[in-house]
C-alpha cells in the first residue's frame, strides 16, 4: 500500500448476505484505482466477517490485481461506532474517503466523478452521490439538487477533513439512527459553530454520481416488517434531529463534544429545551415511543473491544 493512497472507499456492512456484500465490494474495485484502499468493516457480526475475509483469500488471484482490500470485524453492533472505529484505526490517510452502505454497488465512474468534482470546488468539505433506482429516486435526486443532502449510501469526506475530525477524537455518538444527517451538520457548520455559519454548500452534491441497489417487493412480508421498523427508528431520528440541531445551532458546541450515546445526546436536549421537547413528544407518537425505547439501559462494553483485521491483500 502507498504511503498516502489518492483515495479510500469504507464499506460499512452489519446484516448483508455474503453474495450482496461480494458484489458491493467488487463494484466498489471497479470504482477504484491502483493507488486507492477498499476497507470493508463489518460490526456485529463475526461470522459474515470471516466468510468475506475467507472468500477473498480464496480468490486472491483476482483481488491481487486490483487496488488493496482490507477486511475488519468490529464488536459492537452499531453503525455509528463502525464509523467511528474507521476514523481513529483504520482510516488510511487518503486524500479522499468515499463511504458506502453494504447492499449499495457503486457505478464505475461514481468515485471519479465525485472526486473530481470535489477537488474542483475546495469549499466542499464533503460530497455525495444520487440515487438512480427505485420509487423514490427521482424525488429525492431531484431535492438534494435543489437543497444539498448527504445520502449514506454513498458520500465522502475530504482528507484534511478527515484528518481535522481525527485528530479532535471527533465520535458519532454510539447508538445514533441520524449518522448521515449528524455527519453533515457538522460539516456544514464547517466543524466548528462557534466561529462559522451554516453553509449548505460546503457538501457537493454530483447529479451524476449514483449506485444500485437492489429492489425489495414491498408486499412480501419481511419487507413490510422492515419498513415498520424503520418507521419506528424515524422516530428516534427526529428526536436525534433536534438534539444535533440544539447542540450545534443553538448552544454552538464543537461536533467532538456531542454526548457519547445517543440517549445522552436526546437526553441533553430534553433537559436544556423541555418545552421544545414536550411539544415535539406532544404531537409525534412514534417520537414519544422512541425515547421509551431510548431511555432503556443498553450495555455498551462491546464497544471497547479492539477492531479485528482479518485480511489486508496489500500484504500478500
Amino acid at each position: 500500500m502507498c504511503a498516502r493512497p489518492e483515495a479510500a472507499i469504507a464499506i460499512l456492512s452489519s446484516r448483508e448476505s455474503l453474495p450482496t456484500l461480494v458484489a458491493t465490494a467488487n463494484a466498489g474495485l471497479r470504482a477504484l484505482d491502483a493507488s486507492s484502499v477498499l476497507d470493508v468493516v463489518i460490526n456485529g457480526n463475526p461470522a459474515l466477517a470471516e466468510d468475506f475475509a475467507a472468500y477473498c483469500s480464496r480468490e486472491v488471484a483476482m483481488y491481487s490485481a486490483a487496488s488493496p482490500i482490507r477486511v475488519w470485524s468490529v464488536a459492537c453492533g452499531d453503525k455509528a461506532h463502525a464509523w467511528n472505529r474507521y476514523l481513529a484505526d483504520i482510516w488510511p490517510d487518503s486524500e479522499i474517503a468515499y463511504f458506502v452502505d453494504g447492499y449499495a454497488r457503486l457505478n464505475p465512474d461514481a468515485c471519479r466523478l465525485l472526486g473530481s468534482a470535489m477537488r474542483e470546488q475546495p469549499g466542499a468539505l464533503g460530497g455525495s452521490g444520487v440515487p438512480s433506482v427505485g420509487r423514490t429516486a427521482g424525488r429525492l435526486r431531484r431535492q438534494m439538487l435543489a437543497e444539498g443532502g448527504f445520502h449514506g449510501n454513498f458520500c465522502a469526506i475530504r482528507g484534511d477533513v478527515m484528518a481535522s475530525l481525527r485528530a479532535a477524537s471527533y465520535r458519532l455518538p454510539l447508538g445514533l439512527y441520524r449518522t448521515d444527517s449528524t455527519l453533515a451538520a457538522c460539516l456544514r457548520f464547517g466543524l466548528d459553530p462557534a466561529r462559522h455559519e451554516w453553509d449548505p454548500t460546503r457538501i457537493l452534491v454530483h447529479p451524476d454520481a449514483s449506485w444500485v441497489v437492489d429492489e425489495k417487493p414491498w408486499w412480501r412480508w419481511g419487507e413490510v416488517r422492515a419498513q415498520f421498523r424503520r418507521v419506528l427508528r424515524q422516530g428516534q431520528g427526529a428526536l436525534e434531529n433536534r438534539a444535533v440541531r440544539h447542540h450545534l445551532a443553538v448552544q454552538r458546541r464543537l461536533p467532538q463534544d456531542l454526548p457519547a450515546t445517543a440517549a445522552g445526546l436526546v437526553s441533553t436536549w430534553l433537559d436544556e429545551a423541555p418545552e421544545e421537547a414536550r411539544a415535539l413528544l406532544r404531537r409525534d407518537r412514534i417520537a414519544a415511543h422512541a425515547l421509551g425505547k431510548l431511555q432503556r439501559p443498553r450495555d455498551w462494553s462491546s464497544a471497547d473491544l479492539p477492531v479485528r483485521k482479518l485480511l489486508d491483500t496489500s500484504a500478500t
